[in-house]
């Protein structure tokens, strides 16, 4: 009850005063020492937000951010503006081919939430096979995860969550007639589904049963890849197959999240085993006649050493996406026939590294279809399975967007060959590679900068592309809409890709209101994709800059490693540099600069605008990582541990004391103004990191020396890490806007 009193007079008095300071945040000292080195942590109380005076606290903050940006002047006709903007459209994503049916994901006009679909056919219509409103719980909105289809079409298998949580329900239903199959599994986080390709095995990953106040840090600890089979008399039996501890002869860490890969054109499985978020995988191999619970004879085919980060299947041969000895990746294929554990250099070659960086190959019936990405643009190779050995270079795409420098075209010809590439519709980003190893050709979803979204169909025999009617084109005009790309010299001479979405013809006369977006994590790509929310932006004097950091995966392996762990700071002080470029190219001034990260693209902005507060008029972090020493306490801590370390070694402290932007902020400094999101379930980033960062920033702007500018957590408590209903993400985008806008002197955003 004092907590339930508490927070009704916080949120009357934020509701009464919205233009006043932030309700106060009181402050606990805790000093941990870490191999000798004492860190203090004056909000540690805000890790427990199962308490009543936490919870009161973030409902306060909540209703203080909201009442605030509700009194902007402009907020409304905004709002409106990005409703249409978002809701005017058909989307489609995550396109899948099983037999003669496509299952995706469809999110129509007026509709919420995203919903699973199926056509016999590109041509045929569409039949609504799973509406997650149905498993909606009072406040708590549900989402579809993932789903996976059998290869025949027959059964489709999809995880469901609340809230945001991600914590799925896996279920099973019959496609024909939308029955279930089987009872729902529980503890299905991000669980990778797979059929055999009869549809009678399903293959999944759930986590353990953890009792009741379990560490956060232990609740995805010990998760096993098992195998449900599917009796002619309706029972199932479910046994594990790969985990931690289950055989002695399988070496996997109980933080290693195993799954079990199979395809309807090989007689063997793939155990995968992933550490973390590390890129590079483990792969084990067993027939699929031999998979009998603990006792599968798994052989090891490579550990992480080896590089691997994809691959795909055909008969006895893997085809591996690696990158050992081959920065920007390379393609190999292995015969699983052979006992020996796979080396790249006794693979055979199928395409060979280049000033491309390979994203990825996928087998269908007539060829292998390999993804490469050259300068951020995507380009794609058809490779026969005839052994013919490729040239040492790929021809050049003629295919170019809005914003590119032209290239030659090369003489298209019909068939293209053993090694032909593929000509792309426009230069832009392939975001979907879809292909069935039962039929010939492939489907690409594509987009760019500023090219709406489309699947698009590649003939097996003239390797031309055709959009289909999967996805109807866009209605945002982005017609007076360009993009431009540079590339800007960072701190030590490296040169750092910087992408530029603008009106056509935007004075270079710095009045332009930037929004600069900074990621750099886990070899992550910032490819081009279409926003059409941005227009609302644009339309008000703003433009979008994207710095590609490093710590991406932009330029191959090694831009992601130049980005992590101790070279952690290569990534904000790029981001610094582009926010540099375009001031002394006059795209804007600091007055009109805003920096935005999320995820982990909170270290970036938020240590940018520690080293460099004079040089930004705002700050956003959408569910930003700020707390990097106490991250790996949090849910998925000991995943991210591969990427930015750990305080278990004086190293890893040291690397992430100095990515902290939490512990980095000082008293005494005149940092600009700050919007934190966060939504209470996200189980990627925890709320309390956000809310730890934002109470940090409010007491030091408001203090002696300080810049007396705003502070603002907004919290989403039916919200996990971003997506959510569209009308959660219409609101969020409103409120990120409308504030930028009040930071940056836009008309009509001026606080009353």
């Amino acid at each position: 009850m004092r907590g339930a009193l508490l927070l009704a007079v916080l949120a009357a008095a934020c509701a009464a005063h919205a233009a006043e300071a932030p309700p106060a945040t009181r402050t606990e000292s805790v000093v941990e020492t870490h191999h000798g080195v004492a860190v203090a942590d004056p909000y540690r109380w805000l890790e427990t937000t199962t308490a009543d005076e936490t919870l009161a606290w973030f409902r306060a903050q909540d209703a203080h951010t909201r009442a605030t940006l509700a009194a902007l002047p402009g907020r409304a006709a905004l709002r409106e503006r990005l409703a249409a903007l978002d809701t005017v459209d058909v989307r489609v994503r995550d396109a899948d081919w099983a037999g003669d049916r496509l299952f995706y994901l469809k999110r129509g006009p007026g509709d919420e939430t995203y919903k699973l679909y199926v056509r016999d056919g590109l041509a045929a219509p569409e039949r609504l096979l799973v509406d997650p409103d149905t498993f909606r719980r009072a406040d708590a909105p549900a989402a579809i995860d993932y789903f996976r289809a059998a290869p025949n079409g027959a059964r489709v298998a999809f995880g469901i969550s609340l809230a945001g949580s991600e914590d799925a329900t896996l279920h099973v239903i019959d496609v024909a007639t939308r029955a279930p199959v089987g009872a729902p599994i529980a503890r299905a986080r991000w669980s990778s589904p797979s059929f055999r390709f009869d549809g009678n095995v399903l293959f999944y990953t759930q986590q353990k049963d953890a009792p009741a106040g379990t560490p956060p840090a232990d609740m995805l600890r010990d998760a096993r890849a098992q195998q449900r089979v599917y009796g002619p008399d309706g029972a199932t039996r479910d046994e594990a197959l790969l985990g931690s501890g289950l055989a002695p002869a399988v070496a996997i860490g109980a933080d290693d999240i195993p799954s079990i890969v199979v395809s309807p054109v090989s007689p063997f499985a793939i155990g995968v085993v992933h550490h973390g978020v590390q890129p590079e995988i483990s792969l084990f191999v067993a027939r699929l006649t031999e998979l009998r619970g603990a006792a599968t004879p798994w052989r090891k085919l490579a550990g992480p050493e080896r590089g691997i980060t994809g691959f795909d299947l055909r008969g006895e041969s893997i085809y591996v996406v690696a990158n050992e000895d081959a920065p920007r990746y390379r393609v190999l294929r292995w015969s699983l026939a052979d006992p020996r554990p796979f080396t790249p250099a006794a693979a055979d070659l199928v395409v060979p590294e280049s000033a491309r960086v390979v994203r990825g190959a996928a087998v269908a019936k007539d060829a292998l279809y390999v993804q490469q990405m050259d300068a951020g643009v995507s380009r794609l190779l058809r490779v026969r399975f005839d052994g013919a050995a490729p040239p040492s270079a790929p021809a050049k795409s003629a295919a170019r967007g809005k914003g590119a420098a032209p290239r030659t075209a090369p003489k298209r010809r019909r068939d293209p060959g053993p090694y032909g590439e593929i000509r792309l519709p426009f230069a832009g980003a392939i975001g979907e590679r879809i292909t069935n190893p039962l039929h010939a050709g492939a489907l690409l979803r594509m987009e760019g900068w500023t090219e709406a979204p489309g699947y698009f169909a590649v003939d097996a025999k003239s390797g031309a592309v055709t959009r289909t009617p999967l996805l109807p084109p866009a209605r945002a005009d982005f017609s007076g809409v360009t993009s431009t790309q540079v590339r800007v010299r960072s701190h030590d001479g490296v040169e750092v890709p910087l992408s530029i979405v603008h009106a056509t013809g935007a004075a270079r006369d710095g009045t332009s209101r930037v929004l600069l977006e900074a990621y750099g994590a886990y070899g992550i790509s910032a490819e081009p994709g279409f926003a059409p929310s941005l227009l609302a932006w644009i339309e008000r004097g703003g433009v979008f800059a994207v710095a590609h950091v490093r710590g991406g995966g932009e330029l191959g392996r090694d831009w992601h490693r130049a980005g992590f762990k101790a070279a952690k700071s290569n990534t904000w002080r790029d981001a610094i540099a582009a926010a540099e470029w375009l001031v002394r190219e006059r795209w804007t001034t600091p007055a009109r600069l805003a920096i935005i990260g999320g995820s982990a693209g909170g270290i970036a902005a938020g240590n940018a605008v520690v080293d460099r507060p004079d040089l930004f008029a705002a700050m956003v972090s959408m569910a930003g990582f700020h707390d990097t020493l106490r991250g790996e306490t949090g849910l998925v801590g000991p995943a991210n541990v591969p990427e930015f370390g750990s305080v278990a070694t004086e190293q890893g402290l040291r690397d992430l004391l100095a990515m902290s932007s939490y512990a980095r902020l000082a008293d005494g400094i005149a940092y600009p103004a700050a919007l934190f999101t966060t939504g209470f379930n996200d189980p990627r980033v925890d709320a309390w990191d956000p809310a730890k960062a934002a109470a940090r920033m409010q007491a030091i702007n408001a203090g002696a020396g300080g810049s007396g500018k705003p502070v603002l957590l907004r919290v989403d408590f039916a919200g996990g890490h971003g997506g959510g209903t569209a009308t959660q993400r219409t609101d969020e985008q409103t409120d990120v806007f409308a504030f930028l806008l009040w930071q940056t002197g836009a008309p009509g955003f001026a606080a009353p």
